[in-house]
Formats: structure tokens, sequence, C-alpha cells
């Protein structure tokens, strides 16, 4: 599966509603299963995957306040 592939599922699930979900439940959700495969995680998916949770908080956010 290649990055543009990816994308598209991300796509496909938010023109058919399946990606209706809050961003502080997505947040929320992505924390609890990023602290459960934390220390599987080789350094740099750990950055990567962080940066991802962060980018959720920052729109959550924005959204909030």
């Amino acid at each position: 599966m290649t990055p543009d592939d990816v994308i598209s599922v991300f796509e496909q699930l938010n023109r058919e509603g399946r990606a209706a979900i809050d961003l502080d439940r997505a947040c929320a959700s992505f924390a609890k299963w990023l602290a459960g495969a934390w220390d599987g995680l080789g350094e740099s998916d750990v950055m990567l995957l962080a940066s991802v949770g962060a980018a959720l908080w920052r729109e959550g956010y924005a959204r909030r306040y």
C-alpha cells in the first residue's frame, strides 16, 4: 500500500460518513492506542505518531476556543 492509497482510504471513509468522530474522542482514542504501543515502537515512529496526536489536539483545541 502506498501513501496515496492510504489517503484514498481516509477520503473514502470521510465521504461515506464513517469518519464522523469528534476530535476530542479521536485524540483520546489515539492517545490510548499510542500509550499501549509506545514501548514497541521505534523512536522515529514515536515522534511521527506524537506529531499526529499533537495535530489532533491542536485542531480540537482550536475548535473549542
